[in-house]
């Protein structure tokens, strides 16, 4: 079944009274490059289905290109572009930046299926069939809009997690975490014993019996004749006596009196381990809005920038 299209679907976002999301990043005045680095344009505004509320174009402002293309402002379709990871931005294939001067000049308000289907048979290589069939265009085919050329998740690429936010009609999802404890030992130090020896020095006191010698010369008077013996002993002689005395010698003998050793036992202990751990909760709340997420006036959003 065809979806019937008119030019009051799609709306520039600057002055419809929707506004991007809280987290992704609005993408006017950022500069356009080629991944070879040429400088195509810059972005001078967006265009959102105001059925889906999504982003689905980006006019690009070909003025001071360095291609060599026409001044003018084309629609190029978002899943043909992604962010730039660090800089503000927007890259095009290079081979989809040579279509560009193929493009029909973007009017405001005058975006109709056949202008559609003209710029997806351009980036196609189908452009000449669909030019010849615009007279007969008049609305898409079911799942039009489901084309790779519409898919924001190639624009964003991994600029950042939260541009997958979406408004209404589109996938949200909210992670469920759960913590697990693990209770692992380690050895840590709780003490210990160190033994060490030192000497050390104590007087001792023992009293001893010492003799010492000493010779006497005693002399006897004697009034007597000599005896045949002694005369044979009547001539030059000597005799002698030594002297003795006993003096201390000291004398010392290491004996082990004592061992001291270090030994160590185990003892094993229950003990409670007490934590906590950490689970995410979804709290599901149907809200009787007629679109979820859009507000009126200055706080409506649309998704996909």
């Amino acid at each position: 079944m065809a979806n019937s299209n008119d030019t009051d679907r799609m709306q520039e976002l600057g002055g419809s009274g929707y506004e991007i999301v809280d987290g992704q990043p609005n993408i006017k005045g950022w500069d356009v490059r080629d991944t070879a680095g040429n400088e195509i344009g810059e972005v001078d505004e967006l265009i959102f289905d105001t059925q889906s509320q999504k982003v689905l174009y980006i006019i690009v402002d070909l003025d001071d290109n360095n291609l060599g293309l026409d001044s003018k402002k084309v629609l190029v379709p978002i899943g043909l572009a992604t962010l730039d990871e660090k800089e503000d931005e927007v890259i095009l294939a290079e081979l989809t930046s040579q279509k560009l001067g193929s493009l029909p000049s973007y009017q405001k308000g005058m975006i109709t299926p056949a202008t559609e289907s003209q710029i997806r048979g351009t980036f196609t290589g189908l452009a000449a069939a669909a030019a010849a069939g615009t007279a007969t265009y008049e609305s898409h085919p079911e799942g039009f809009y489901n084309h790779e050329h519409f898919d924001d998740k190639q624009f964003y690429g991994s600029r950042t997690a939260s541009s997958e936010k979406s408004i209404s009609g589109s996938d949200e999802s909210i992670p469920i975490i759960e913590e697990d404890i693990n209770i692992s030992k380690r050895e840590v130090q709780t003490g210990g014993v160190r033994l060490t020896s030192s000497i050390k020095e104590q007087a001792v006191q023992e009293n001893v019996t010492l003799k010492t010698e000493h010779v006497h010369v005693d002399r006897t008077p004697v009034d007597r004749l000599v005896t045949p013996g002694e005369l044979d002993t009547f001539k030059e002689r000597s005799i002698e006596l030594i002297e003795h005395a006993e003096v201390p010698v000291v004398s010392k003998t290491a004996v082990v009196v004592e061992e001291v050793s270090l030994t160590k036992d185990v003892t094993e202990r229950e003990e409670v381990i007490k934590d906590t751990v950490r689970s995410t909760e979804v709290e599901v709340e149907d809200l009787n809005s007629d679109k979820t997420g859009v507000r009126k006036d200055s706080d409506r959003d649309v998704n996909s920038i």
